[in-house]
């Protein structure tokens, strides 16, 4: 059983959520199907819990999302998706929400999320949506560690998720790290969408070697960062290349003086100055 602390920690979670608009998704919809039968009754029935409409049944499923809105109370609103604007490592979002429905709504197939369409189609009305939009990160294995940030949707409906920033503040605060995870659950139950967190480090991983080999930023932190890119042989390259160019410099430095010795040694483990400016340093003693 768990401790009045987990119990406390539960209960303010799904408080939390509770305030965000739901996504499409029936979690039991066993009442809703009960009066439909034949083949339709698990039809319809997998397409309420996978929140999504398909062909056949449609006049048993109508009848079956109409039973369902009117017999949830409080009547939900249901999250939409209007604009998602991916970047390199951002994603902006237009969010909206669909209250008042005379059916239940349900994504069209294909779609991720709800929208426009599917709220008008439900005979929903809209209005931007405002408030908290949880962030759930979802490991390789499936499990799911819930609001590890909270982003906040301003009053436009506009909110933009940087995974920088994301990753910084979860190494402040000593959570896993972003690296973890291979996908990012916007939303309660995600439903204002996900981030691919795989793809968008190969995205990264691609720019920043893109950038290496037109000669900006470090050849070795993309070698330590993403040791299997393609890219990454010729880079380890670059990478011995550049520290002998700031060896050659440093061992300049030594012979006119302008630094000693000693700091060349300590900040060179290996060089192949270093026999000479040890024995520099011998003779100068």
């Amino acid at each position: 059983m768990p401790g009045l602390f987990g119990l406390a920690a539960a209960l303010l979670a799904a408080r939390a959520d509770a305030r965000e608009p739901r996504a499409s998704a029936v979690i039991d919809p066993a009442a809703a199907v009960a009066a439909i039968a034949g083949p339709c009754r698990s039809q319809v029935a997998a397409q309420l819990q996978r929140g999504e409409s398909e062909a056949g049944c449609e006049l048993e499923r109508r009848a079956a999302q109409q039973r369902l809105i009117r017999s949830t109370r409080p009547r939900p609103g249901f999250g939409l998706v209007e604009r998602t604007r991916p970047g390199l490592a951002t994603v902006a979002l237009l969010l909206s929400e669909a209250r008042g429905c005379r059916e239940w709504p349900l994504r069209t197939p294909g779609r991720a999320v709800l929208g426009l369409f599917e709220a008008k189609a439900a005979g929903c009305w809209v209005r931007r949506y405002s408030g908290e939009l949880a962030l759930t990160g979802v490991m390789a294995d499936g499990r799911r560690v819930p609001r590890i940030e909270v982003a906040h949707v301003d009053g436009d409906g506009h909110v933009e998720i940087d995974l920088v920033r994301l990753a910084i503040s979860l190494e402040r605060r000593g959570m896993v790290d972003l690296d973890s995870f291979v996908r990012l659950e916007l939303g309660a139950d995600g439903w204002a969408g996900d981030v691919d967190l795989v793809a968008a480090r190969a995205r990264l991983a691609d720019a920043h070697a893109a950038a290496v080999q037109r000669g900006r930023g470090v050849p070795a932190l993309l070698v330590v960062r993403h040791p299997d890119h393609a890219s990454a042989d010729r880079i380890r390259g670059l990478a011995l290349a550049a520290a002998l160019r700031r060896q050659e410099d440093d061992f300049r430095a030594v012979q006119r003086g302008e630094l000693p010795a000693h700091r060349f040694l300590e900040r060179h483990a290996w060089s192949p100055y270093r026999q000479l400016v040890a024995a520099m340093a011998a003779g100068r003693e």
